[in-house]
């Protein structure tokens, strides 16, 4: 029988009585109105073959969708490794989050979101092992494939990491003037040292931070070295509607809301006005052309001035310099609106091969 503790509004339904004593991974698996999806990420975990016992912590966000039944399926068919974390109304990802990581009980700490799944049912004993001969490597990521769903079907393009990079080494080691510049550490491939990620939530994350991910990454980067394996061991699914694929309107917003968040990183960790300032370029150019994209002329116009004093030879070119004279005709704006999204269409047919009907997960 499951065992019930409500504490502070945090349900745990579980069995001790089978769970490991000392789990060496905890996997915390945030959900959120997956239940089209959850089936297959925990399946996935569960087939994870390794010589060292696991728990997987489901942290279901009052989903209306029927999500927390199938959480409570798999916790009573495999109550030795599945617990869930949940509370009795929605909370939102951040607080999630911090419910959950309460209950975190392993030495390392994976993640995979209830819309994602695992493809290698080694990913964690590879990880693991990785950590363990390298103490001062402090967490680890592997390259993953990425599917969207575009015209009724799911379309798949493998080795991401391998593709952006063109074939090159993906940063590695002491990495952390490069993720300054970006994250390319995909979070459904990542496992670390769960004390970090204590400190972390504990003392770092702050909650004007609009994710977690980049810098759970960037805390980690500060201190330790970052691993990287080159196998696929993971899909991360972009669904249609979430926060980080709802057009261009949020992904200008959101843009923007990393730039005071990378500036309050490096004024913690006391980054070099000019190291800090080379990491915002990339942020302030996708400003640049997202703001003018989606008519935000208050955005662009902001990423023009900071650029104009930090980064001029960006805005030289005529067709940049022409953005600038004609941000505001919309009619003229949706032409170039018009021109990128076929590109990006066509860029995504070409790179991303239609999966085949029994694919798991398919909608």
């Amino acid at each position: 029988m499951g065992q019930i503790i409500d504490k502070n509004s945090d349900i745990e339904i579980s069995d001790f009585s089978r769970l490991a004593a000392e789990p060496v991974v905890s996997v915390l698996m945030l959900t959120y109105k997956h239940a089209h999806y959850l089936a297959n990420a925990i399946d996935s975990v569960l087939a994870q073959r390794t010589d060292f016992p696991i728990e997987l912590l489901v942290a279901d966000d009052a989903s209306p969708d029927g999500a927390g039944e199938i959480a409570k399926h798999y916790q009573q068919q495999r109550p030795e490794i599945v617990r869930i974390i949940t509370g009795p109304v929605n909370i939102g990802p951040r607080a999630n989050r911090h419910r959950a990581s309460r209950h975190i009980r392993g030495e390392f700490l994976a993640f995979c979101e209830g819309d994602d799944y695992w493809t290698d049912p080694h990913k964690l004993q590879k990880q693991v092992d990785w950590l363990r001969a390298k103490p001062q490597v402090g967490a680890v990521h592997t390259d993953f494939d990425h599917i969207i769903f575009r015209g009724g079907k799911w379309r798949r393009l493998r080795n991401f990491q391998n593709h952006r990079y063109r074939g090159e080494c993906i940063p590695a080691g002491n990495i952390f003037e490069t993720l300054l510049h970006g994250s390319f550490v995909q979070t459904c491939t990542l496992c670390l040292r769960t004390e970090l990620d204590r400190r972390f939530l504990a003392g770092f994350l702050e909650d004007s931070f609009p994710v977690g991910d980049w810098p759970l990454a960037l805390y980690v980067a500060s201190t330790h070295e970052i691993g990287y394996l080159p196998q696929s061991t993971a899909v991360y699914r972009r669904v249609g509607g979430s926060m980080m694929n709802s057009g261009r309107a949020v992904s200008v917003r959101m843009t923007a809301a990393y730039i005071p968040m990378i500036e309050r990183i490096c004024k913690r960790l006391a980054v070099p006005t000019s190291v800090c300032a080379d990491a915002l370029k990339p942020l302030y150019r996708s400003q640049f052309t997202l703001a003018f994209l989606s008519g935000d002329i208050t955005l662009f116009e902001r990423a023009c001035d900071w650029l104009n004093v930090n980064d001029p030879t960006f805005l030289s070119p005529w067709f940049r310099r022409m953005k600038i004279r004609i941000v505001h005709f919309s009619a003229l704006r949706q032409l170039f609106a018009l021109k990128y999204d076929a590109k990006v269409a066509i860029d995504e047919w070409r790179l991303y091969r239609t999966e085949p009907p029994h694919m798991r997960g398919e909608s």
